[in-house]
């Protein structure tokens, strides 16, 4: 537990009388806490997680993202922590962190400079992300004997994804939903795929 103690300090650049004034104990007892001579309370632990934005499973060691909560919004300044593994966009779905050259990286490979990225997360917020279905995809045969399936589109666009996931009327040579979005079958398996009813539910 001290190292994660004395990271998320150093991670928030606060020395230790001031991360222990903040904290309201003496500063000799923080450095306990960090070199692992005491262990604080369940007070004491809330109140360093609130200060230093992280979650006290972090300073458990039951999490894997540095310890910051999937709820709050990344800060800017803690981005280069994050190189080379994902943080969730609310605009743009996942996007992968490169501190080298301090931008996001879009699955298409487009960039985002780290100054004009918005809320990022370490995990979608709730209900952000539709519930995928699980089980097999159907296979063409299957689909030519329904008459309506449920689409999901296979893009790197999120946005594309939401906009075109959703019931679809099975014709002939396609399938097609209420607004004339149309899926050749012969692009089933490139660009979209779909499951049994049980693997919706």
């Amino acid at each position: 537990m001290p190292r994660q103690f004395k990271q998320a300090r150093q991670f928030n650049k606060l020395k230790v009388t001031e991360a222990a004034g903040k904290l309201g104990i003496s500063q000799p007892m923080l450095s306990a806490w960090e070199g692992d001579h005491k262990s604080p309370s369940i007070d004491g632990l809330e109140h360093m997680a609130d200060l230093y934005g992280v979650t006290t499973d972090f300073f458990l060691g039951r999490t894997g993202q540095n310890g910051l909560s999937a709820t709050a919004p990344i800060p800017l300044e803690a981005l280069p922590v994050f190189h080379g593994k994902p943080v969730w966009s609310t605009e743009h779905g996942w996007l992968l962190v490169n501190a080298i050259e301090r931008v996001l990286m879009l699955p298409n490979g487009q960039t985002i400079p780290f100054a004009d990225s918005k809320s990022l997360y370490t995990l979608p917020q709730l209900f952000s992300e539709p519930v995928l279905p699980s089980g097999r995809p159907l296979t063409l045969s299957e689909i030519k004997e329904l008459e309506q399936i449920w689409l999901e589109p296979i893009s790197p666009d999120s946005y594309l994804r939401n906009e075109l996931r959703g019931w679809y009327q099975v014709k002939d040579r396609f399938v097609e939903n209420e607004y004339g979005n149309r899926f050749y079958l012969d692009t089933y398996g490139a660009k979209w795929l779909t499951f049994s009813q049980e693997s919706l539910s």
